[in-house]
């Protein structure tokens, strides 16, 4: 194998959640009375810190809470989350690397506790050396701590794939020193992800095989 140490991203990488998050927004979009929105401009529009999509959703922003959107929005998302699921092929990505001896671990926009009660929740916890997720809610900038993860855990960048679904996830790839590659099954679309010009963009983790 090319790489001896593999990164993923979590939401819209290993967990199929984007539907998901849209139904989660509508309803926050139908408290404060704004148009809803639809997958695919979600797929279209969103981005990561995930305050620069709400810009767009929330025409008057600077006067509304956003600490408070984003905890009503955790609250919608964690009402919905019992029907997302993990992406099969993911799943068996992860757990074949983890056959080869493959050091495999997560950085996410999540935050901690939630990070490692879903990862619980679908028995993948023990694939992953360590875990990394926010220290609040709103999801924001991961690069410089994917950077500081991977060097306290000692995971070589020349010998590190990052995993993501969003431009990000390139990022906080790049920030690192670490290669990536990005799957167009998460919370941005292919068409969004090619216009970067940046880095590999699959159609799903079955593709990776020529990566590894």
């Amino acid at each position: 194998m090319k790489y001896k140490n593999i990164i993923w991203d979590y939401n819209g990488t290993i967990i199929d959640d984007a539907q998901l998050a849209v139904d989660a927004e509508n309803i926050l979009l139908r408290q404060y009375g704004k148009p809803l929105i639809d997958l695919d401009f979600y797929l279209k529009e969103c981005e990561m810190p995930i305050i620069n999509f709400y810009r767009k959703i929330y025409d008057d922003l600077d006067s509304i809470d956003f600490s408070e959107l984003a905890k009503r929005f955790v609250h919608n998302y964690d009402m919905l989350f019992e029907n997302a699921e993990v992406f099969p092929e993911v799943k068996e990505m992860i757990e074949k690397l983890h056959k080869q001896g493959c050091r495999q671990a997560v950085i996410s926009g999540f935050e901690t506790n939630r990070l490692r009660s879903s990862l619980d929740k679908f028995g993948l916890s023990r694939y992953f050396e360590f875990m990394s997720g926010a220290d609040n809610i709103s999801c924001g900038d991961k690069s410089e701590r994917a950077a500081q993860a991977l060097k306290a855990y000692g995971f070589d960048p020349q010998n590190t794939l990052f995993i993501g679904d969003m431009y990000h996830d390139y990022e906080a790839a790049s920030r690192s020193g670490a290669d990536c590659v990005l799957i167009a099954k998460g919370h941005q679309g292919k068409q969004v992800l090619e216009s970067y010009g940046v880095v590999p963009v699959l159609e799903s983790a079955a593709q990776l095989e020529e990566y590894l």
